[in-house]
């Protein structure tokens, strides 16, 4: 770390942060990855860290959400992403801070996050009709991907007389 304590660092970072995020909120369906925010960050304030991003991450951009809330925003927050497009990995934990309840399915709560964002802040290439919730392409198709496995490898019934398989209901059209 410079020569700084963590708390004015991360306070620092958090606005730098903030600064990031509204200029991806611009623009419809824009995200930011969280590596590029952790470089971003220490290249604008010139506090340095040698930790490893994901040990200083999570607080900054919990500041940056606590901002977003104290000036009646949506979450900034969710803009920030992995590689993978999904959110990263402290977000659940900020949302349930932030609100009480914390999301099933982080990404999808991202998603209408996000659209609020663009909508609160104007984005350019917005829709007209203000848009929907989209879950990042990257991440949607892993999803798909993941889904199509698990279809994959559900075992399949078959009738222990003519080994066909069976439908829905178990009894096997030809033999019974």
């Amino acid at each position: 770390m410079s020569d700084v304590g963590i708390a004015t660092a991360r306070t620092e970072w958090a606005g730098a942060a903030r600064e990031m995020l509204l200029r991806a909120a611009g623009k419809y369906q824009a995200l930011v990855q969280h590596k590029d925010i952790a470089t971003g960050v220490q290249e604008l304030t010139g506090i340095r860290t040698k930790q490893p991003t994901r040990q200083w991450i999570g607080g900054v951009l919990a500041e940056v959400s606590a901002e977003s809330l104290r000036r009646g925003e949506p979450m900034l927050s969710a803009l920030c992403v992995n590689a993978d497009e999904s959110v990263f990995d402290g977000y659940a934990a900020i949302v349930g801070a932030a609100t009480g309840t914390t999301p099933p399915d982080p990404d999808v709560h991202a998603s209408h996050e996000r659209l609020a964002v663009y909508r609160h802040f104007q984005a350019a290439g917005l829709p007209a009709d203000g848009g929907s919730p989209v879950i990042p392409s990257k991440l949607s198709a892993a999803r798909g991907r993941a889904r199509k496995a698990a279809i994959a490898e559900r075992p399949i019934n078959k009738c222990p007389r003519c080994n066909l398989q069976t439908p829905a209901s178990g009894i096997c059209d030809t033999c019974d």
